[in-house]
């Protein structure tokens, strides 16, 4: 947590595009508001959009607006994103989710710093700080001809990988007090001490689902716990609350037990790398489906790989 910070010190001086990779659910997003909140650009707009929702239809109308009349229904005018952030920094986040074409329009809009509008004539120039996050591995991808290789040089000017949760698990002890002090604030409620058995438990959590899935889960718990001390039975309490699965209280001797046969999944296999042997690969990823319940986005995403690997390594391995 502490270089991350640092990092958003620095990149939050400066006016040169971000790139911030990491799973779902590990604070891109939060990152994105600190480099904006503490730059020159603080009291500017922050426009904040989700690439996935948007669809090739729409996509020139969102980011570069239309003039009255430009397609049936444009009653009046609009302004795009690019224009709304004028000034301002627009965080992508998910930018690996955009179609080539999309990618392409929007690598011409902002090398050349304008916008046409649908159905407009001249061109309005922008002036946008554009900071990208996405989950996806954009190697693999330009490797694969699914992301343009120069809108990525273009957004990578500084990069910023923050890890998943469970190889900082350091940082819970510290993250779960915050989120509680957040979460009672919000709702109104007394704060939960955290015994160290919680703490433990907590620390022997994979969480799939990264700083989302714990805040989610502590939530839970401070809502149920009605002022009393957290500990692991309300804590798996909270787990099957929230839709998580409800497993056996954990102490540390079991977490010694099963923590071997999980670390190939959670170390060994992230940014797509494993020293072991094709046959101790295999297992690896049959354990982490097992873990998923087969579901395979989850299973990548716990392994640290984008879907399409993993679907390349099941056939590799005669695992479909």
């Amino acid at each position: 947590m502490d270089r991350i910070r640092g990092f958003a010190r620095k990149a939050a001086r400066v006016n040169a595009p971000v790139l911030i990779l990491g799973e779902t659910g590990t604070g891109k997003s939060l990152l994105g508001k600190i480099i904006h909140g503490e730059g020159p650009r603080a009291s500017k707009p922050y426009l904040a959009i989700n690439c996935a929702g948007i669809p090739d239809s729409l996509f020139e109308s969102e980011f570069f607006g239309h003039q009255r009349g430009a397609f049936t229904g444009a009653r009046d005018g609009r302004r795009g994103i690019l224009e709304q952030a004028q000034s301002g920094s627009l965080f992508l986040d998910e930018i690996g989710e955009l179609s080539v074409p999309q990618q392409a329009k929007l690598l011409t809009s902002l090398e050349e710093g304008e916008v046409r509008r649908l159905g407009g004539e001249g061109v309005i120039r922008v002036d946008v700080r554009v900071l990208a996050a996405t989950s996806r591995d954009l190697s693999s991808e330009m490797k694969e001809g699914g992301f343009r290789r120069d809108l990525f040089h273009r957004l990578a000017v500084l990069t910023c990988h923050i890890p998943p949760l469970r190889d900082r698990r350091e940082d819970i002890p510290v993250l779960a007090l915050r989120l509680l002090r957040a979460h009672g604030i919000r709702h109104g409620c007394p704060v939960s001490a955290l015994s160290s058995e919680a703490i433990r438990y907590l620390e022997s959590e994979l969480w799939p689902g990264n700083v989302r899935e714990l805040s989610h889960r502590l939530e839970a718990g401070l809502i149920l716990s009605e002022g009393k001390p957290l500990g692991p039975d309300l804590l798996q309490m909270a787990c099957a609350v929230s839709g998580g699965e409800v497993k056996p209280q954990v102490g540390e001797a079991e977490v010694e037990e099963r923590s071997p046969e999980w670390v190939p999944v959670a170390r060994g296999l992230r940014r797509y790398s494993f020293s072991g042997t094709k046959d101790e690969e295999k297992e690896s990823i049959r354990l982490a489906l097992r873990r998923a319940r087969g579901n395979k986005s989850q299973a990548a995403r716990a392994m640290g790989m984008a879907r399409n690997t993993l679907r390349m390594k099941l056939k590799l391995h005669g695992l479909e």
